[in-house]
């Protein structure tokens, strides 16, 4: 059953988070920021692809290792002290940890498939156009028109099939930079609304490595797409500043919550927190481990690294939990 003891220390240990979490929301925008710009000057350095690829799986490794043993069991102890406290028994037979986990997996896999597929609607519809321009001015200038002429304006033709061609390149960057951004919030919400102190720093730790991983590739991707400073700068802030936006709503709700009632809290905890797991699941296997093994390239390497991600995690979690259990 839940006690009083239990909801006081789940609000004291919020707000004892409230430091870590501010000092957080400065570091998660500001280094992936900056490794965002690396490539303007890292574009030609050799072996800057495979560096990113072995991050990202190390990066995946530290997923792996928090979801299971940080993320499922604390989702678990959540609903666990609330549903306790419930008399009906149908839903105390539920697995319902379980059952938000996977809702939240399938909500971020739809909302990235929604994104994903009207992206390529629009760089289809894109490449018909050029296509059709292409042929209207063949027949224009077929049999009409002077040597010189003709030249010219297949001069011009060519010219604006280039910078034409340039702009599904762009609009897929704009779909990019949305979907990661959306997506980033989910993951601010989901380190922003752990309580414990050390659990939101092992998060914060692991989609920081993450996220300085893609950060790195969105910046590759801007200049590949032929986009000015300006434009890399504005998509970069976009990108960067999401995942404290969703620590920053995570901490309201948290404050919100700390000054009502402990069973509420639990409750509220423990749906974002199931949802959020979901989220990270999608992340780790999908986005991260699955991309990599699948490229086929440095697989012993890329395995090394994520197991090395993985003992991270359990040899910091061992030495947590026996912290604990010594005081």
């Amino acid at each position: 059953m839940l006690n009083e003891t239990d909801g006081f220390s789940l609000a004291e240990e919020s707000r004892a988070s409230v430091g870590p979490k501010i000092g957080g929301i400065v570091v998660m925008f500001i280094l992936p920021f900056l490794f965002g710009l690396a490539p303007l000057k890292a574009s030609k350095m050799k072996n800057a692809a495979r560096f990113t690829s072995i991050a990202n799986c190390f990066g995946g490794g530290v997923f792996f290792g928090t979801c299971f043993t940080h993320l499922i069991p604390e989702v678990a102890i959540e609903i666990n002290l609330w549903r306790d406290n419930s008399d009906n028994k149908f839903l105390k037979s539920l697995p319902i940890a379980e059952i938000l986990e996977c809702v939240g997996f399938v909500l971020i896999l739809l909302a990235e498939t929604l994104v994903h597929s009207h992206g390529n609607k629009n760089s289809n519809q894109e490449a018909a156009n050029n296509e059709k321009k292409e042929d209207m001015y063949a027949l224009k200038t077929n049999g009409h028109a002077h040597t010189g002429d003709l030249e010219t304006k297949s001069i011009n033709s060519a010219s604006t099939v280039t910078e034409t061609s340039e702009e599904p390149k762009r609009k897929g960057v704009g779909v990019l930079i949305f979907a990661l951004a959306v997506h980033s919030v989910f993951e601010g919400l989901a380190i922003g609304v752990e309580a414990k102190t050390t659990t939101f720093l092992q998060l914060a730790g692991a989609i920081l490595i993450h996220k300085c991983v893609v950060a790195f590739a969105v910046g590759t991707r801007l200049i590949d797409a032929g986009l000015k400073l300006k434009g890399i700068l504005i998509s970069l802030t976009i990108f960067c500043i999401s995942t404290p936006i969703g620590i920053a709503v995570a901490m309201g709700i948290l404050e919100t919550l700390a000054s009502g009632s402990h069973i509420t809290m639990a409750l509220v905890s423990g749906l974002i927190q199931g949802l959020s797991t979901g989220f990270f699941l999608y992340i780790t296997f999908v986005e991260m481990i699955c991309d990599e093994i699948r490229d086929g390239k440095d697989l012993p390497l890329k395995t090394l690294f994520l197991a090395i991600g993985v003992l991270i995690i359990a040899i910091s979690t061992v030495v947590h939990n026996y912290s604990e259990e010594i005081q």
